[in-house]
């Protein structure tokens, strides 16, 4: 994916948050054992995991990363987690420690989790990150406590849009600017989510238009729908999986084809495939019935299924990075409605020039093909413009 492709190597390359670069990168460099942990906070999709890496490479620390959402109790924190930090890098040089999503603990049964973390922070021997998208969570006020608090905020609608253009170019691909713009603007300071509405609406085009984004113009500023796939495919715990729709202004149609799209993306095991697949159809199912009947409670059973159901249909967690994808369906949809606004357009000048109707205009469209190949004058009569007589040729 795009997100990782042309992810910052250097802080050099991260756009955005001058002073918080400059605070966190004098931190790492002047600290020492017993100075605590910072807590770098923001909404979704404003890179702090990306930030931290960033660091790390600048710095030529090894980065030791671990997600406190997945490793949530604390025998598990104490294997994956505690004796990286006592122990020095593989070639002796200094580390930095991210634990990315503290606040992904609250709703656990397990508190001894966010404690065990304390304790990581107070005995560890090297500089300890922590991200949170929300840092005033109760459940982490232990850790909020020990910790320099830096916040990220949402990234400037310039930074994102001159980054946007970059990963284009990096590309070949052409674009108008109102397009980019537009993906910029839409995103609510997120540059993830940016990226990925760049990578759905241009994949496969010579040339992004605003037509192109017609696939995503129904996307969510509130919430990131890739940050509540996550939540959904990499826990196995009930109350965070049903918490992962919380704030998501999406369509339950739009959602369940999300959900759809990506279950063999993350899912390895045919019986964990088969499971997740038949919740999604009792999903279905209900929505069908909320449609006819125009009954909105059962909406709740529709989001459990694809949540809840979806979460547990695993024996247990998938590890490392998954590429979630843009639901095919939906963006072949938005194709084809710029497909039909450009035939449209065509139909309407030929049936205006011709004094006949559209439809007779679009039969005759196998005729004009050839005319055009024959007297290119014909383009000029008819003001084509060249995405339509692209389409006409398609007729030839």
């Amino acid at each position: 994916m795009w997100v990782e492709k042309y992810r910052p190597e250097t802080l050099s390359e991260y756009r955005g948050a001058s002073n918080e670069k400059e605070e966190l990168k004098e931190w790492a460099e002047d600290w020492e054992q017993g100075d605590g942990a910072v807590l770098l906070h923001g909404q979704a999709g404003t890179g702090k995991t990306s930030l931290v890496e960033a660091l790390a490479n600048e710095l030529g620390y090894e980065l030791v990363e671990t997600n406190a959402s997945d490793v949530r109790t604390k025998k598990k924190l104490k294997t994956e987690l505690k004796e990286a930090t006592r122990q020095a890098s593989f070639f002796g040089g200094q580390k930095i420690i991210l634990i990315d999503e503290v606040d992904g603990m609250s709703g656990n049964s397990d508190r001894g989790g966010v404690k065990e973390i304390s304790t990581i922070v107070d005995e560890s021997r090297f500089p300890i990150v922590m991200t949170a998208n929300d840092a005033y969570d109760n459940s982490i006020r232990t850790l909020r406590n020990k910790a320099k608090l830096i916040k990220l905020d949402s990234v400037h609608t310039n930074s994102i849009a001159a980054h946007l253009r970059e990963i284009l170019d990096a590309e070949g691909i052409e674009y108008e600017d109102g397009a980019v713009k537009r993906i910029a603007r839409s995103a609510g300071g997120q540059m993830r989510s940016a990226i990925n509405d760049l990578e759905a609406a241009a994949t496969g085009q010579e040339k992004l238009e605003v037509d192109d984004l017609e696939a995503i113009s129904g996307r969510d500023t509130q919430q990131d729908i890739f940050q509540a796939l996550k939540i959904i495919f990499k826990t196995t715990t009930a109350s965070t999986a049903e918490d992962a729709t919380n704030n998501l202004d999406e369509d339950p149609d739009t959602f369940l084809q999300w959900v759809r799209e990506n279950i063999p993306r993350e899912y390895e095991r045919s019986k964990d495939t088969a499971e997740a697949y038949d919740w999604i159809s009792k999903a279905d199912l209900f929505n069908g019935r909320i449609r006819r009947r125009q009954n909105w409670k059962l909406l709740k059973y529709l989001y459990k299924f694809s949540t809840v159901g979806v979460a547990l249909s695993k024996d247990q967690k998938y590890s490392g990075y998954t590429r979630y994808q843009y639901p095919s369906k939906i963006k072949k949809l938005g194709s084809s409605r710029a497909s039909r606004k450009r035939m449209e357009s065509l139909t309407s000048k030929m049936s205006e020039k011709l004094h006949v109707s559209r439809k007779e205009a679009r039969n005759s469209l196998p005729l004009f093909a050839i005319l055009i190949e024959e007297n290119e004058d014909l383009i000029e009569q008819f003001e084509f413009d060249e995405d339509e007589v692209e389409l006409i040729e398609k007729f030839s």
